[in-house]
């Protein structure tokens, strides 16, 4: 607007309107927000986030990303003394207790709380806030695999020797909640003997999801552990139903995505306004095509694309207390088995 002005000023005030002139173009200079996520997350929302603040708000958001929520939380911590992110999207609900307990989030009350479905809110004070849900199971590959299995115990019988490729539960979210999926099945006293037995029937175990998944699609395993909305991925733009969730012993463990305003960050303000965005229907009707994960609005639409989704009967989430005070020894237990 105002550079563009035919210039029909008398002298004498043309270097005041210079100043102000000089001074409004320094102030509209975009404000900056820093998110935080892993590589994984589509750069089509990126973009859109990046495009719906440029031009609603003048702020420029800038994006870093890293492999996955492991790294994610690690720098955090480094940086809890001097933080240099706003906003963190994607550290899930099994971080919750870790996070609190290192002080990381400010606590934001969403203006569309109310419309976040009940079971999803895993933070009643909101210090992270979910903005998608999927299920952790297993993925096959119907041309690959000639007899599927139906529960958890199937997957160790010796036909599946070298055909099932995991993820890492010491650096990988979906790893992790496949550990806790083993102790929720089998107990604290039984879950170390189903790995001893699944481990001789595992092709690998990757660092992260892009890894397994890509090896999985590159054909070198038929069963890969992933979300129950991958399928719909292949559904939609390889237009073929080749890829398949499964959802064995008809239960899945929820991995609930959540999102935190970093304490002390720089743009608070930003963050909040963020929070909002992600969480309005225009927001949370892009995830389920572009995220593959299920929205947690109740005003969201689902697309048809997700008939080929995971449908789980029920819940194997265990109570994130018990997962805070006991995943670090479980972990290191899952190591020594592994390793050995």
């Amino acid at each position: 607007g105002v550079i563009n002005m035919k210039w029909k000023t008398p002298k004498f005030l043309m270097f005041g309107l210079m100043i102000l002139l000089f001074q409004s173009v320094a102030s509209s200079a975009p404000q900056r927000l820093t998110v935080y996520t892993y590589s994984s997350f589509p750069v089509s929302l990126v973009e859109n986030i990046k495009d719906h603040f440029l031009k609603k708000y003048q702020i420029k958001v800038d994006f870093r990303a890293f492999s996955d929520t492991g790294p994610i939380f690690n720098q955090l911590l480094q940086e809890k003394r001097k933080p240099q992110a706003d906003l963190v999207i994607g550290l899930d609900n099994n971080y919750f207790i870790k996070a609190i307990g290192h002080d990381l989030f400010q606590s934001y009350k969403p203006k569309a709380a109310a419309k976040i479905r009940p079971e999803l809110v895993f933070d009643p004070q909101y210090r992270m806030i979910p903005f998608d849900y999927g299920y952790v199971v297993f993925n096959y590959d119907r041309e690959r695999l000639g007899k599927v299995p139906k529960t958890h115990q199937d997957l160790l019988d010796p036909y599946y020797k070298g055909k099932i490729i995991i993820e890492n539960p010491l650096t990988s979210s979906p790893g992790q909640v496949f550990l806790l999926t083993t102790i929720a099945l089998y107990g604290e006293d039984g879950y170390l003997d189903y790995w001893r037995q699944l481990k001789k029937n595992l092709l690998t175990i990757t660092p992260g999801w892009d890894e397994a998944y890509g090896m999985y699609t590159a054909g070198e395993a038929p069963l890969v552990l992933s979300y129950g909305t991958s399928p719909v991925y292949h559904f939609l733009y390889d237009k073929t139903e080749r890829y398949q969730a499964l959802v064995l012993d008809d239960a899945a463990y929820a991995q609930i995505e959540g999102m935190g305003i970093v304490k002390g960050a720089a743009n608070p303000e930003g963050a909040r306004q963020l929070v909002d965005y992600l969480l309005s229907p225009e927001f949370q009707s892009l995830i389920p095509e572009s995220q593959f994960m299920y929205p947690v609005t109740t005003d969201a639409k689902l697309p048809e694309s997700f008939k080929v989704a995971a449908k789980a009967e029920r819940f194997l989430n265990l109570p994130l207390d018990q997962v805070a005070a006991k995943l670090d020894r479980w972990l290191a237990d899952w190591e020594k088995v592994i390793s050995r």
